[in-house]
């Protein structure tokens, strides 16, 4: 019998300091796996659940907004976001939650994609200074960040907490701030500073939509293919490589490309009205009408979907 307490004793004491480690993400063993917060000049930051120092960082960075996407129905998780909730208003930040249920990056629950999505069009809709964050800053958020990416929108670029970042990252934060101002032959301008042997994917897909936004489709589409080669299931590369090729009169390399976007995200809304526009323009109306459709359910911010849908149904 005191063989059995004692089992049973450890046995409630295991638990009771696991509980404990995952309500307290701030401990030596979490850290080790946690992601480390992104470059904090960012407008769009990314990370893990913020312990009490980071939320000082945080609005010294005048960080406005914070978008979560712990579940409530996690219980660990839903102790993590009441609390987050109570040193938010502390400190005057806004906080947002998406649910997203994930464990050790295995999704569940029906609303996965579609918060996902949400808190995409959140973050791309605001132009305040944003923390997005899961548990660990490595699944959830990457989700988002993809959405987010194939948008133009790059979110989280750098994995530093601390010191000085190299000049090549303070440029392409130049040139990504132009970009987001419409400035887009200076953002050019300051990315042709950054040496060749130091740009990032992340800059040659910031090259590539700035001479797509100024009307420059076939570098656009050069640029976009040259990443391709090295990332084939770059999502935003095809989608750069998609519309450069629609607007050159390359209607059936368009559909391709659109097609390889769809295979890697299904819900993507940018690639299905990309889809939409491509049967248009070839005179097969009912699926452009179908394909822009559900790209409005995942872009409802589209106007040029929107236009053309209502041009096939007058």
């Amino acid at each position: 019998m005191k063989k059995y307490a004692l089992s049973l004793l450890a046995v409630i004491v295991a638990v009771a300091a696991g509980y404990w480690l995952v309500i307290t993400p701030d401990n030596p063993l979490t850290r080790a796996f946690q992601r480390k917060i992104s470059d904090i000049d960012s407008r769009i930051i990314v990370g893990p659940y913020p312990n009490k120092s980071d939320f000082r960082l945080l609005r010294d960075h005048q960080v406005n907004l914070i978008v979560s996407l712990l579940d409530p129905r996690l219980p660990y998780e839903n102790t993590l976001l009441e609390e987050e909730r109570k040193i938010a208003q502390q400190y005057g930040i806004r906080l947002l939650n998406f649910p997203m249920a994930s464990i050790i990056g295995y999704k569940f629950g029906e609303n996965y994609e579609n918060n996902a999505i949400a808190a995409a069009d959140v973050i791309a809709n605001t132009s305040e200074k944003v923390y997005l964050h899961c548990y660990l800053g490595m699944h959830r958020i990457q989700v988002v960040r993809d959405i987010l990416n194939t948008r133009g929108i790059p979110a989280g670029t750098y994995t530093i907490r601390h010191g000085e970042r190299e000049m090549s990252r303070r440029l392409l934060d130049a040139a990504d701030i132009d970009y987001h101002a419409g400035r887009y032959e200076e953002s050019l301008n300051t990315l042709a500073k950054i040496a060749e042997n130091e740009k990032t994917p992340d800059a040659s897909i910031l090259q590539g939509w700035s001479h797509y936004r100024l009307g420059r489709r076939q570098e656009a589409r050069i640029i976009f293919d040259t990443i391709l080669k090295k990332t084939p299931d770059n999502t935003s590369a095809l989608l750069g490589a998609g519309y450069s090729s629609l607007n050159t009169g390359d209607v059936s390399m368009a559909e391709h490309y659109f097609s390889l976007a769809i295979q890697l995200e299904p819900h993507n809304g940018e690639a299905l009205g990309g889809l939409g526009l491509v049967n248009h323009r070839v005179g097969r109306l009912d699926k452009a009408a179908n394909y822009l459709d559900e790209a409005l359910r995942y872009s409802p911010e589209n106007q040029d979907f929107r236009t053309v849908l209502e041009l096939i149904r007058k």
